[in-house]
């Protein structure tokens, strides 16, 4: 009984690098934003389910601001790696501009996190949504 119980505390914990909160900015191939996020539930061998929201501006004024809202998972590691890889399904709202009327679209974003020091941290990203547009960026993070 003893080491079922264990077995089960070592299924339900998280993994030693997981975060419970997580803050960055970003610069992508579109512009330049932030985005934050909070852990909901850890998975057992996967990683952390959460949501993030990210909010971006085009890099000339010309361009539409992006809002967007997911689901995310994080933290799924790589084996004999230092970095781990990450997941968001969700929708976002673009600006309307001189040429566009706004929209909304459904997005799949995935990249790679990595450590710099202490709490921060490296992400590299693509993106893609239904509209058709494909992104792609680099970014700092703090997580905590």
């Amino acid at each position: 009984m003893k080491r079922i119980v264990l077995v089960l505390l070592a299924l339900g914990s998280g993994g030693a690098q997981a975060a419970v909160a997580w803050a960055g900015v970003n610069a992508s191939t579109s512009g330049y934003g932030v985005h934050a996020g909070v852990a909901v539930v850890p998975v057992p061998f996967v990683g952390t389910l959460g949501v993030e929201a990210s909010a971006e501006r085009a890099w000339s004024t010309a361009g539409p601001s992006r809002l967007a809202a997911g689901l995310t998972v994080r933290d799924l590691n790589l084996p004999l790696t230092r970095v781990d890889a990450f997941g968001t399904l969700g929708g976002e709202y673009r600006t309307s501009t001189a040429s566009q009327p706004a929209a909304l679209a459904a997005f799949a974003e995935a990249g790679l996190r990595g450590r710099l020091a202490g709490p921060a941290g490296w992400r590299a990203f693509a993106r893609a949504n239904t509209s058709g547009a494909f992104g792609a960026g680099l970014g700092l993070e703090l997580r905590f």
